[in-house]
């Protein structure tokens, strides 16, 4: 009896043992089916990216505020509001077509700044002239463009060798509110690409440059 019953145990633990295995291995293959369908569905979801990963047109500007000794006053950055003039232009000036809201595209490449007390916002065509207005606007700057390597197409526009001076001014200064990147020359003219709010306080003797950096996707 002894005999009997030890090999009894034996038996016991032998299919408890098998038991046990086939339990892993039912639950390993659980695991490598739920992760093939996870696998799947990401490059599913992958795939339907793609379609909204190109086109993009993301801005970027920093100001610079200098006082009378070339010190550094005030340095900001911040992304930009690309008005819908600006996604109009664009488009009439890629596929040379004809648009009522922008009949001249090209040349985005004079800076505007102004004091107006309006926030900046995706529908403006001008800088604000609520409380203010267009303070003063760059000549014509040639862009700079750094080819696409695979990050984006960068274009940078800035007036750091010619900054914007306040010499006209009385003694108080003002604050610069918003800045805008415009395709003419012509102080409160032309179309606007794009717009940011910022603040920046200048004096008579103070200079500011602006750099805006645009980069397609």
């Amino acid at each position: 009896m002894h005999k009997s019953k030890a090999r009894h145990v034996q038996l016991m633990k032998k299919y408890t043992t098998l038991a046990l295995i086939g339990a892993i291995v039912a639950g390993v293959a659980g695991l490598i089916s739920i992760d093939a369908i996870s696998a799947t569905s990401l490059v599913t979801m992958q795939g339907a990216s793609d379609f909204h990963e190109s086109g993009l047109m993301i801005g970027h500007v920093t100001y610079e505020a200098r006082d009378a000794d070339g010190h550094i006053k005030q340095y900001l950055q911040s992304d930009n509001v690309i008005t819908r003039t600006g996604t109009d232009c664009a488009a009439t000036a890629i596929f040379a077509s004809t648009n009522a809201v922008c009949p001249s595209p090209g040349n985005f490449a004079y800076i505007a700044i102004g004091n107006g007390t309006v926030p900046a916002g995706a529908t403006n065509s001008t800088l604000s002239t609520v409380g203010g207005g267009e303070i003063v606007r760059s000549g014509l700057i040639v862009a700079s463009i750094t080819p696409n390597t695979g990050s984006g197409t960068v274009v940078t526009l800035s007036n750091s060798g010619t900054p914007f001076t306040f010499t006209g001014l009385g003694p108080s200064g003002t604050t610069v509110t918003q800045s805008g990147l415009f395709n003419t020359g012509t102080p409160l003219g032309g179309n606007m690409f794009s717009i940011r709010d910022v603040s920046v306080a200048v004096l008579p003797a103070d200079t500011l440059a602006v750099t805006w950096t645009i980069t397609l996707t």
